[in-house]
Parts: structure tokens; sequence; C-alpha cells
């Protein structure tokens, strides 16, 4: 077991840490991806999403924010009985919030991906953590990043759950230093 991937011996959570977690991420639709899945486990495990991750794509048009921007209330009425989603309207409607902000975003910052990366000087901040008693789940730039994303219409991103995405979304490395799949030592293909 490895003691970064928080203890789980889940194989698709496995997979997801030693493949995707933390690893950086620079593409703007990929990044609203993981931030419109990461809204969805607020209250649920981030687990219970990544397992539902194929269906989700599939009902969101694998996250294509031009697609999503256009949905309507009967297309979320339609989702409520989507099969392997979560069927909270409240946290599918926040997923077309969020494609309303994405493109406000990126009128106003030429791009998703440099407004996010411009939160920790365009480079991956080293967390350094040595032991998985030393992580953190908030701080105060998570805070005001959600602050701001709040400004821009997105819901279900608190700052505990921006903190998950900045991990996430390699932004924040927060692999224990010595795990084999820390980015500084291990180039994996990164949040398909």
């Amino acid at each position: 077991m490895n003691e970064c991937a928080f203890g789980t011996t889940d194989s698709v959570y496995i997979n997801y840490h030693n493949e995707s977690w933390g690893h950086p991420i620079y593409d703007s639709l990929k990044l609203f991806k993981l931030m419109a899945l990461e809204s969805q486990h607020a209250g649920l495990s981030w687990l219970t999403i990544l397992k539902k991750k194929e269906s989700y794509e599939q009902a969101f048009y694998n996250f294509d924010p031009s697609k999503i921007v256009n949905m309507t209330s009967e297309d979320i009425d339609r989702l409520m009985e989507f099969p392997n989603i979560v069927h909270n309207r409240k946290k599918l409607e926040a997923i077309v919030n969020q494609a309303e902000g994405y493109f406000k975003i990126e009128k106003d910052y030429g791009s998703f991906s440099a407004f996010l990366w411009s939160y920790v000087n365009h480079k991956p901040l080293d967390l350094g953590y040595r032991q998985s008693t030393e992580r953190m789940t908030v701080d105060e730039r998570a805070t005001e990043l959600s602050k701001k994303l709040k400004h821009y219409g997105f819901k279900f991103l608190g700052p505990v759950t921006v903190f998950s995405f900045l991990e996430a979304a390699g932004l924040y490395n927060a692999h224990l230093q010595a795990c084999p799949y820390n980015p500084n030592i291990y180039n994996g293909e990164g949040f398909q």
C-alpha cells in the first residue's frame, strides 16, 4: 500500500493516484472538467465521483463548456434520470453555471488555465509533505480562489473543495516526497 494514496486499496483510486492525481494540468478544458467533477463530490467521497466519471462525461458532452452552456432546465430534468451520476439537481445545474463562468474567465484572463495558474505564479507549488499527517485541507490561496470563482458564478466549490482541486490538478504538489508517483520523480499521463 502506498501511504501517499490516502491509505485506500481500491484499484480505481490507486490507478488515479498513480497516473493522474497531482500531475500538472495546463489544458483549460481538462482543468474545467476536473473542477466540474470536484464540485460534484461536495459531501461525498472523491472515489464515488471517480467511479461515475465516464457517466458524467456522457451526460455533459465530455465536459465541453461550449455545449454545456446551452443546456436547459429540460436537459437537467433528463439528467435527473441519467444512470450512474449523482441526482442532485443543484449540483447538476452548478456545472452549467460553471460553463458560463468558464467563458467569463476566458474573456477576462485570456484562458481558464492562465487564470488558475496565476494563483501559484504559473508553476506547481510543492507542499513538501514528508508524511501523510502533515497534509492540510485548506489554505488562504484556496479560500481566495474559491471567492473569485463564486464571483464568476461557480457553485459547490468552497475552499476545501478548491484546495482538493488544486492538489488534483497539480497546481499543488501534495504527493509525499518519497512517493514514487510524485511528479518531481514520475511523469504520468495526467487527468484524462
